[in-house]
């Protein structure tokens, strides 16, 4: 059968039989008039992933990197497409090489910006705003926004064929990783290295809050005397 690894035999002169290939599995098989590429990816990784092929073992022989997080606020654009396939080519070039490879994947919350989409969403389909839900609800309503675009996002990586650990996916605002975010600013705060103070900030009236400098645009205004 195609795809198909069976045990061997190999008869070298004046030398004993040589054993080769114990591993044996079968690949998926298509038969086309003409070849038809969405149905062949789809089916190799779901292969790939039935057979755990890209989860790796604990070894001291480990390479481990972590995919840049897309913001959950959208979909994939080639930008991410090219960070992928430079990643995923890394992946793989290490996985001949013999390590164990983990690559991480994740999707990032986006802060200011995922709050801005998701009132503006609420404010469109109830009329309310994110202070009549209150918090608790506001929160609930950001985590379905993000099972909504995260699980696109993880059908556009998985369409492109990265080999990622899926078993580690992760999202920033996941319980373990906003511990860690908060103990990290508490390290900081306790070092000296933030700090509060009196200083211009960019306040947002539409979302209360302060906003960072690559969020606002500057205009110019020259008065004319």
């Amino acid at each position: 059968m195609a795809g198909q690894i069976m045990l061997q035999s190999l008869r070298v002169a004046n030398r004993s039989p040589i054993k080769t290939c114990v591993r044996a599995y079968a690949a998926p098989v298509h038969k086309f008039e003409k070849y038809e590429p969405k149905v062949v990816e789809s089916d190799w990784y779901a292969w790939w992933q039935k057979r755990g092929l890209f989860a790796p073992k604990r070894t001291d022989n480990m390479f481990t990197m972590l995919l840049p997080p897309p913001n959950v606020t959208g979909v994939l654009h080639i930008g991410h497409a090219l960070t992928l396939s430079i990643q995923d080519a890394i992946a793989r070039w290490n996985r001949m090489h013999g390590r164990s490879v983990n690559w991480v994947p994740g999707t990032d919350h986006a802060g200011i910006s995922m709050q801005s989409v998701v009132e503006k969403k609420l404010k469109r389909e109830t009329g309310q705003t994110r202070h009549d839900l209150g918090r608790e609800a506001f929160v609930d309503e950001v985590w379905k926004w993000k099972q909504q675009h995260g699980d696109r996002i993880k059908q556009q990586t998985t369409r492109i064929g990265a080999s990622l650990n899926w078993a580690e996916e992760y999202f920033t605002m996941d319980p373990q990783h906003s511990q860690v975010v908060r103990d990290a600013f508490i390290r900081l705060y306790d070092d000296g290295l933030v700090y509060r103070t009196t200083k211009m900030v960019n306040w947002s009236c539409a979302l209360q809050s302060v906003i960072s400098d690559i969020e606002v645009k500057i205009r110019c205004w020259i008065e004319i005397l």
